[in-house]
């Protein structure tokens, strides 16, 4: 079985950052597909592993990196209960309908899960980031992939302290394994680990007949919008929705402002983007804050709120932020790649 990516020593993790091809409730439309099958078929088949994917959790292994963030399948979707789990090979999915999420999909701590069974001294190190959470820092080996690949809700928060095994420097978050190798820093396949410890068959299945082999074809990196584009974030539900020619194409779980530093409600335009910025509280918020290395920030108020990226923390769906529409890395990065200066933005309840 593939294990995770290797990556060059201190280079950053290079995820895919334009897997929302499909939106939520599949809204986008491929350029191209077997003509024997639907255009964006709702099943597909990974011969890679020999296992299927459909429905919500095809959505989003579609819209959060495909098969560069929790690889492919190395199961069949399972019951759970009315829901459905599925293990891939570095991570599981759960289909969740009282999620805020607009897919109704949420990432398993298998990394926690893992930890669980280990022995561990876990002695305190230097680190870059500390995260209160889990009283735990991310080691200075893992921090740039971490802050680069999807941060929190992509690998999850540090569970253990780093520390030295036969195979490398390892170190443990609630949704990921790393280790840093003589060849370069790995993501171990932790989806395999546990699905093996909890006897989850990953023995491969005959394609069905309904089902295409997967085709990144079947969802283009960058559709093609027409010109007229808006955006829409409701302070209620904590989604931005993205316009284009009035039909709804892309759909995010954000988090806004949590009071009194509130995201205002009106009518704005985004006037600023920034691709990568450090960010410094001014003494008008509550919140005091000093983050390096945000991506895509785009102000469209005058008190300077906008979206980015926030890879500090997995709040998404709830108010958190100091103001700012807080987008997790794909998604900020669809939002970069589909708005420009003088893109309107709706702010409402």
């Amino acid at each position: 079985m593939p294990h995770g990516p290797r990556i060059g020593r201190r280079r950053m993790l290079a995820l895919a950052a334009g897997g929302g091809a499909v939106a939520a409730g599949g809204l986008v439309t491929p350029a191209s597909a077997d003509e024997s099958f639907e255009a964006q078929p709702q099943t597909v088949y990974v011969p890679e592993t020999g296992h299927h994917m459909s429905g919500r959790i095809l959505n989003w292994w579609l819209q959060y990196g495909r098969e560069s963030s929790i690889g492919w399948p190395v199961s069949e979707p399972l019951e759970y209960g009315r829901e459905q789990v599925q293990y891939f090979e570095r991570g599981a999915l759960v289909t969740d309908a009282w999620s805020r999420d607009p897919l109704r999909v949420v990432p398993l701590n298998l990394g926690t899960a893992w930890a669980l069974q280990q022995e561990s001294a876990d002695q305190p190190h230097e680190y870059e980031w500390w995260f209160p959470e889990t009283r735990r820092g991310v080691h200075a080996t893992f921090w740039e992939p971490f802050r680069e690949g999807g941060g929190v809700y992509a690998f999850g928060f540090p569970v253990l302290w780093g520390a030295a095994t036969t195979s490398g420097f390892r170190q443990v978050f609630s949704r990921s394994l790393w280790t840093d190798t003589s060849q370069g820093l790995v993501a171990e396949p932790v989806g395999e680990y546990v699905a093996r410890a909890r006897g989850v068959s990953m023995a491969r299945v005959r394609q069905a007949r309904d089902a295409p082999r997967y085709e990144a074809a079947y969802w283009p990196e960058r559709p093609v919008y027409g010109s007229t584009r808006r955006a829409e974030v409701d302070l209620t539900r904590q989604v931005t929705t993205f316009f284009a020619d009035d039909q709804p194409v892309y759909e995010a779980l954000i988090s806004t402002g949590l009071p009194p530093d509130f995201t205002p409600p009106g009518d704005f335009e985004i006037f600023w983007r920034v691709e990568r910025a450090r960010l410094i509280s001014n003494g008008s918020t509550l919140k005091t804050y000093d983050v390096p290395n945000v991506l895509h920030v785009q102000y469209f108020t005058e008190s300077w709120i906008g979206f980015h990226y926030a890879y500090w923390h997995d709040a998404f769906g709830s108010v958190y932020s100091a103001g700012c529409v807080n987008m997790r890395l794909h998604d900020s990065q669809w939002a970069w790649d589909f708005c420009a200066n003088g893109t309107p933005v709706t702010v409402h309840h």
